[in-house]
């Protein structure tokens, strides 16, 4: 099986007849030659041009202090409104907010920095994340963010979805759709750049040794398809064996519930799961380790195999926010699922509040019985 690495490679590649435009200026060249190492096709400009704003494009910010003036930035709103994308990293991201092109606030730490961020939840700009064999066994976040080009950390508003966070109430990484297009700010740079150790002489840190390119392979990816499912390891294919900030599954037993992970005649792939619950008050389930983010006001398809000897059902519980200590949770919303002899593959549309774009997803079987899953997705409907 080809790594997740590759097959983002593959995707961005397959795509090249969607122009990546990249705007030059000051410490662009680290984001041009990362684009090179992925693969991925791209157009520089010297300046931002009306028909070269086409919807099916991304639009690259980065660098430091981008060649944009005030009038820029009305074209800009003009072409996210009509469905383009805008990946601003770095000093790209720093000119977004002071334009006020997206709903945040910066704070700007003097000199390169880098940071261990956290996950605020599960989000394909993420996937890959953990690796293996993390840097320093950093398992709850992207390792090794290098801000190079001044970027912010980000106070996120109300309608800005925060996916890293750099610790209390900073994001290092957040979207917010305006009109038909979405804009996505990643204050470090994962491509890379001039790291200060001293004063007077920098140091090249590029993305590839910081093992940070991935984080820019999957923003690419995620605005080529945002109706992709959100889900890592939806299959359960990947680590399943292993720890659940490894293969992004938690399983709850009680009262002598049995779990196990089945390695042939998958439906779907190599591996399913079944649960199976031994007496009337025994419990078993199964949730995505972390929440989710999604985007608030839009709906959802959860799709799903199974089969069951009996009913059971999904629990589904929507967050405000990404941090425990400030998220408001709705009450679990239950959606029955009925019981199945053969393997079928079924799905439920959830609409998510404009206020709580974080949800908690839990596959639940109460008392003596068996449930088997596989292939479990969301994605945006169309």
């Amino acid at each position: 099986m080809r790594s997740l690495l590759a097959i983002l490679f593959f995707s961005i590649a397959a795509y090249a007849d969607t122009n990546v435009l990249v705007l030059d200026g000051p410490e662009t060249n680290f984001m041009r030659d990362a684009l090179k190492r992925i693969d991925c096709p791209f157009k520089s400009i010297v300046k931002l041009d009306a028909s070269a704003l086409q919807p099916n494009r991304i639009l690259i910010l980065s660098g430091k202090e981008p060649s944009l003036d005030v009038g820029d930035g009305k074209l800009i709103e003009s072409y996210l409104q009509s469905g383009g994308s805008v990946l601003a990293i770095g000093g790209g991201a720093k000119w977004m907010l002071n334009a006020k092109l997206f709903d945040a606030s910066g704070y700007y730490p003097t000199g390169t920095t880098i940071h261990q961020s956290t996950f605020d939840g599960y989000h394909p700009v993420t996937f890959g994340y953990p690796m293996q064999k993390p840097y320093k066994n950093w398992v709850v976040g992207v390792p090794m963010l290098l801000r190079a080009t001044d970027g912010p950390l980000m106070r996120s508003g109300p309608r800005a979805v925060s996916i890293l966070s750099a610790g209390g109430p900073f994001s290092l990484a957040a979207y917010q759709r305006i009109g038909k297009g979405i804009a996505l700010l990643i204050g470090p740079d994962p491509q890379g750049g001039d790291e200060y150790l001293t004063l007077d002489k920098p140091t090249v840190s590029l993305g590839s040794d910081l093992k940070t390119d991935l984080l820019l392979v999957n923003a690419i990816a995620w605005l080529r398809d945002p109706g992709c499912n959100l889900i890592p390891n939806s299959g359960f294919e990947d680590a399943a064996d292993t720890n659940d900030d490894k293969s992004h599954w938690e399983i709850t037993l009680r009262n002598n519930a049995k779990s196990q992970w089945q390695h042939s005649e998958a439906p779907e792939g190599k591996v399913y799961l079944t649960l199976e619950g031994t007496k009337a008050n025994s419990s078993a389930s199964v949730s995505s380790y972390r929440p989710i983010v999604a985007e608030g006001g839009a709906q959802f398809t959860l799709s799903f195999r199974h089969k069951a000897t009996s009913a059971w059902k999904w629990e589904v519980a929507h967050f405000t926010s990404a941090s425990e200590e400030t998220r408001k949770a709705t009450k679990p919303q239950p959606l029955s699922v009925a019981a199945s002899a053969t393997w079928q593959k079924s799905e439920v549309t959830l609409t998510i509040p404009n206020d709580s774009p974080y949800l908690a997803i839990n596959a639940r079987l109460d008392g003596i019985g068996t449930l088997s899953l596989d292939e479990i997705t969301l994605k945006k409907k169309p």
